[in-house]
Parts: structure tokens; sequence; C-alpha cells
């Protein structure tokens, strides 16, 4: 069975795909948008945002410090997965960076989407509370320079060798992007620069 071949597509588009796709968590769609640092994730989720009235809930808001993206996932599993699940506001505890501890608790209330974002948003052990599962790709030169320009590099920087190599223990583990739905392609400057999105559809789609 051949796969789909991938199109260009525009992120309303995209957000129109992902609004027929049916809820697993009660009411709500919970859309999953994981890759490497510097993907592009987090644009791509603002992207998203908008046409499909979503909040987003950001998995930096839930690591618990540089320990990285497999130590969030008791955290993601009770703070949101379980909540929304029974129709409820997802309540959680935004990571505070700068004093390294857990402070004020968020609510994301249990809207038709919700939309997670970050490195080890797709569990395989959650397999059935995703709607949709993407993976956002980019060279490795192009994520460099993205995580270069961002504000917080001067914190970042120190610990980006270790971030790279727990990211790919949880790749290796999880094989996250074998059981994401579709990828999106997101080469440096990005398709913020361009009218469509490249997205290739696994079988399951």
């Amino acid at each position: 069975m051949a796969a789909v071949p991938p199109a260009d597509l525009t992120a309303d588009q995209l957000a129109a795909l992902l609004a027929e796709r049916a809820p697993r968590l009660g009411r709500t769609r919970l859309i999953a948008l994981d890759g490497r640092s510097g993907a592009g994730k987090t644009w791509l989720a603002g992207e998203l945002a908008a046409p499909l009235g979503a909040p987003v809930i950001h998995m930096d808001d839930l690591y618990p410090g540089w320990d990285g993206p497999a130590a969030a996932g008791d955290a993601l599993a009770d703070w949101v997965i379980a909540p929304l699940a029974r129709g409820e506001q997802a309540r959680w505890r935004r990571f505070d960076w700068d004093a390294m501890s857990y402070a004020e608790w968020h609510r994301t209330e249990p809207a038709d989407v919700v939309l997670l974002e970050g490195c080890g948003s797709v569990r395989s052990a959650l397999a059935a509370a995703y709607a949709a599962r993407i993976w956002v790709e980019a060279p490795a030169a192009d994520r460099r320079r993205r995580l270069r320009a961002r504000p917080d590099w001067v914190a970042y920087e120190p610990q980006a060798r270790r971030w790279a190599e727990l990211e790919d223990q949880l790749y290796r583990a999880e094989q996250t992007r074998q059981h994401c739905d579709l990828t999106v392609e997101n080469p440096y400057p990005g398709p913020d620069r361009y009218p469509a999105l490249r997205i290739g559809f696994s079988l399951r789609w």
C-alpha cells in the first residue's frame, strides 16, 4: 500500500483537516506537535491556534528543568490528558526556568481542539488520547540558526548539547516520528515566508 504523497497546504487548510479529526478525549481533539528543538513547533502551533480556536499548551511549561522531555511524561498524563478525558479542565503548573522550580497553576478548558506542542508531546503510552500527531521537521543547520536567534539562547547554549542528547534518547525509545500521522517540513527561514506548508501524510491519516 503506497504512502500518500506530500501536499502543499496553507496553515488554514491544514487546520480545516485537523478540525475534521474525531475527538478522543471527551469532546476534545488533542493535537500534538513534536520535533527537535528549533524545528518550528511553537510557530506552527501559533499558526494553527487561531483558525482552530484552540488554546496551546507548551511542553516548556511542563518540563521539570533540564532533565528534559522524558521527565515530563507524568505531568503530561496527570495534569493534561487525564482531566481532559474526564471532560474537565486541564490544570498544570508552569515551570519557572529562572527559579528552577514549578510555579503557579494554570488552567486549560476542554475546548473542541487543544494544541500541545514541544519535544515529548507525543507519547506512545498516551496514543489513544491524540486526534492527530504532527512531526515538525527541519534540517539540523536550520534548527541551529533558529536556536541561536532565540531570546533565551544565552541560558540555553550551555545545555544545548545535553538537551539534544535527551531528545535523541526519547525519540529512539518512543519511535516518535514513526508514530506521527503527518510531517510538516519547515526549513529555514520557515513557511512563515511562504504561502504553503509541505505536508507528508502517513498511512494512518
